[in-house]
């Protein structure tokens, strides 16, 4: 085969390449799924007013425990906090021994359960507030009430607060805040 032969040939095959990768782009582009719209519009405890259209007796009642489980989250996080540090103070003694660093790993495990334990009785008086059909419409929600607690705020700007802070997961990592 004669080079210009050959040159003919690559030219065409790159050409053909070319349009099958666009093909491929356009199929994609086309047949691509519309995200899915965000539940969160507002607080979990205004999607909960909403959704569960609580009438006026009802948000009273759940603006209290709101209120109520925000101060003991509250405290049940400054002790995680603690515990945490301890935790990870072992990093200064070296010969740390593996009983002490499991007890003081479960210190952090046991406020951690606590603290899911207070928001899963939480959400029982919540649902204790529901008449039967509110109830029906909360079963179906709380999985997503309960994503919306767990998903990260903005970090807060002003003096003292890093939006560029560590990264989660860290000794002085913390749950975000639920606004229940």
């Amino acid at each position: 085969m004669s080079t210009v032969a050959k040159n003919k040939l690559l030219t065409w095959l790159v050409f053909v390449l070319l349009l099958a990768n666009a093909a491929t782009i356009t199929m994609f582009w086309l047949n691509r799924k519309p995200k899915q719209p965000a539940i969160q519009r507002g607080t979990p405890q205004e999607f909960l007013v909403k959704e569960l259209k609580l009438d006026a007796k009802q948000q009273e009642q759940l603006e209290a425990l709101v209120k109520e489980h925000r101060q003991a989250a509250e405290q049940l996080r400054g002790k995680t906090k603690e515990a945490k540090e301890q935790l990870f103070d072992l990093l200064k003694q070296p010969a740390a021994s593996d009983s002490t660093k499991q007890a003081a790993a479960k210190a952090v495990s046991v406020i951690t359960e606590e603290l899911d334990l207070l928001t899963l009785n939480h959400f029982q008086k919540v649902r204790a507030i529901c008449n039967a059909e509110q109830q029906k419409i909360f079963d179906e929600i709380i999985n997503d009430v309960v994503r919306m607690m767990g998903q990260p705020r903005p970090p807060m700007e002003g003096p003292g607060n890093h939006p560029q802070g560590p990264p989660p997961g860290g000794p002085h990592d913390e749950r975000p805040s639920p606004q229940e």
